[in-house]
Formats: C-alpha cells, sequence, structure tokens
C-alpha cells in the first residue's frame, strides 16, 4: 500500500495553476508565490478565494461535518469527512474553472476532501450545480458522466444517501500514467439548493479501493444542509 508522508497543497487554484483532476490520476501542481523582500526563501503560495479558511482543524483528530453553513466547505448537502481527510471549500471562481479544466463544465467544484494526511493520493471531490434541481439524481449523474469522457463500463444504480434518494455509479478510466483501467465512483443527490455529485477517483484501483471508506463514510451520512 502506497503511503506518504510529505505534504501537498490542495488541489484549487494558486495563481491560475490547478492541480490534475481526477482523469488525471488525481495527481497535483502546486504553485511557489515569490519571496517576501525580507524572507531569503520563497515561501508558498496559498489558494486565492477559498471558503473555509482558517477554519478548526478538527479534521486532524476526528471525523468532522461539512456542508453545513459555517464548515470548510457550504453545500446543499452535509456528510461526515473522516478524520485526517482534510476539507477545503473552493470559490465559485475556482470552482467553474476546475470544471472547465476537468470537462465538467455543467458542474463546478465545491469542496475537495484531501486523503494525503491520511496517507493517499487522491480526493474526494464535490461537485456542484444550480440549475438541475429539476432533474432526478440518475439525470444528474448520468449528465455527469456524460463529461466523463474516457469512462467506459458505467454501471449505475439506486441507492440512498443517508435517507435520502440518490443514484451511484461504478466504473473505469483509462490514463496514461496506469497500465490498466482505474476505477472510479461518484454519487448524486438532487435538493432544493441544488444539486451535488461526490466523486471518489484515486492514482488506480488499489489508491481507489484504500480510499473507498472515506466515501462510504460520507454517503450513510448524507442530509440536508443547515
Amino acid at each position: 500500500m502506497r503511503k506518504f508522508t510529505w505534504g501537498a497543497a490542495s488541489a484549487v487554484l494558486t495563481v491560475g495553476v490547478l492541480t490534475g483532476c481526477s482523469s488525471a490520476a488525481d495527481k497535483e501542481t502546486s504553485a511557489s508565490a515569490p519571496a517576501s523582500p525580507s524572507a531569503s526563501v520563497s515561501a508558498p503560495a496559498s489558494a486565492p478565494a477559498v471558503k473555509g479558511a482558517g477554519k478548526s482543524d478538527a479534521w486532524k483528530k476526528a471525523d468532522t461535518r461539512i456542508g453545513d453553513a459555517g464548515t470548510a466547505c457550504e453545500l446543499p448537502i452535509s456528510f461526515e469527512a473522516v478524520k485526517a481527510w482534510k476539507p477545503t471549500g473552493l470559490s465559485r471562481e475556482d470552482g467553474e474553472l476546475l470544471g472547465k479544466f476537468s470537462g465538467h463544465t455543467t458542474f463546478r467544484g465545491a469542496c475537495e476532501l484531501d486523503a494525503k494526511p491520511a496517507g493517499n493520493i487522491g480526493f474526494i471531490r464535490v461537485w456542484t450545480a444550480d440549475n438541475m434541481t429539476d432533474k432526478s439524481p440518475r439525470q444528474v449523474l448520468e449528465a455527469f458522466m456524460s463529461e466523463e469522457k474516457r469512462a467506459s463500463d458505467q454501471k449505475f444504480s439506486d441507492v440512498k444517501a443517508g435517507e435520502l434518494p440518490a443514484a451511484e455509479v461504478v466504473y473505469k478510466v483509462k490514463t496514461v500514467l496506469a497500465d490498466e483501467p482505474k476505477e472510479e465512483r461518484a454519487l448524486a443527490v438532487t435538493t432544493p439548493k441544488g444539486v451535488t455529485v461526490v466523486h471518489l477517483g484515486g492514482f488506480d484501483t488499489q489508491e481507489h479501493q484504500e480510499m473507498l471508506p472515506a466515501y462510504e463514510q460520507a454517503k450513510k451520512t448524507v442530509r440536508l444542509a443547515s
């Protein structure tokens, strides 16, 4: 199992640089800020306009709920993020640019849960859209998957996210960094406040499976955000 002790910046935009999207093996690109006049080395750049910056670091010590007002990510739904998965909210502008970069132009990135502090490569990424509240979870998920151009072997199912109706898909993605297609999955929920897609990628299928408990925790604890 792949374990890492190094830290890295979130896959948010920094000075116009995006980290890799899920279809690019969830790799990150980090940007460095210019050194201050009094500094002898460059200081790392912080992501601009990130919602929830400076919030509690409770995620380092225990499971923590995100999605509600005042949390690191404010979403149409809320759910429990497992210990050591670092949540970061994206500004609307950054989320739309992430969507454009990754091909999900119907949706925008709203939140990222970074698995590296927990020892894995990858993210749970949360996508939202405002104009699809009349769609069923299955229709929302089909729209999301229509923008996953390298997806194959898609298996859809109707499920529950917490007590809410939801749709889920498990599929394969071929990337240039792996010898065989890797497994990914996504979950869609429709609410009056907007639709939400929770996506789990990973560097490869092994990494995906190692991160799956965090995704399942999110899935079973979903409720409408307050």
